[in-house]
């Protein structure tokens, strides 16, 4: 991992950052000399914070509930009050259920509430943070917005159910738009697409060991192996830099060579 040590002055806001890629885009942002928000429902983000946090760099949590619009608008008021906006927001939280066996999620299965519940999370937090953060970020001239989708917003994907891959394509439509309103005032939006990456979420029990179905995926993927969470982090950190300043509305699928 590639370090400035060097303060930007910017501020960063990454949804999800106390675990998974969302860690890792935490990780890396700060070691590219950002300051970081981790806006997360898990009280693990205090435990994040503490270990990453220096003087120079503050990285602080802010422990809120994304399916709640309510619980949006007071985290997003309190950063307001404390740091005036962000700089580069990194909407990574997400939910994905699944089966117990990890086999596939059959539409005829899937409850309003399952429904709704991943919207709320995938999708309106998304279009809620960035409709908070566009505000500073236009005001400045200069942002960037890293949406993370999925490849299953981009093709059929067996284990992913249809609430999940259509709150991952709203996301990259939303995205589009989102650069198109925001690029005349100097922001960018763009969207990584993981595939099979080794985190919490992509973890699935009662088909054998995590490991050995990564192995088994592993076997359709031209690189032959699923990928990292710094690896997404890598791109992740690009498209929040000034070398990206050309770049908006783009997806990066970031998935070994499994789709292209």
């Amino acid at each position: 991992m590639t370090s400035t040590s060097t303060p930007t002055g910017k501020l960063a806001a990454v949804t999800g950052g106390a675990s998974g890629i969302g860690l890792a885009s935490v990780e890396r942002l700060h070691a590219d000399g950002h300051g970081v928000i981790i806006i997360d429902r898990s009280m693990d983000a205090h435990e994040v914070a503490a270990r990453l946090s220096t003087p120079e760099l503050p990285v602080v949590a802010k422990i809120a509930d994304l399916s709640s619009a309510e619980d949006i608008a007071r985290v997003t008021a309190e950063i307001d009050e404390e740091f005036g906006g962000v700089d580069i927001l990194v909407n990574n939280a997400g939910i994905h259920p699944k089966k117990p066996d990890g086999g596939h999620f059959p539409i005829e299965d899937i409850t309003l509430d399952q429904w709704n519940l991943v919207m709320d999370v995938n999708m309106t937090a998304t279009f809620l943070l960035s409709q908070w953060a566009m505000k500073a970020m236009t005001q400045k001239g200069w942002g960037r917005i890293v949406n993370v989708a999925s490849r299953a917003g981009r093709m059929y994907m067996p284990i992913s159910g249809a609430h999940y891959a259509a709150s991952k394509a709203a996301v990259i439509s939303f995205t589009r738009y989102l650069a198109g309103d925001c690029g005349p005032f100097g922001v960018t939006a763009n969207t990584v697409a993981p595939g099979r990456i080794k985190t919490p979420l992509s973890d699935v029990s009662g088909l054998g060991s995590s490991q050995n179905l990564h192995e088994e995926f592993a076997k359709s993927v031209p690189l032959r192996r699923v990928g990292r969470s710094d690896e997404l982090a890598a791109a992740v950190s690009f498209l929040a830099s000034e070398d990206s300043s050309f770049i908006t509305g783009s997806v990066v699928d970031v998935n070994g060579g499994i789709f292209g």
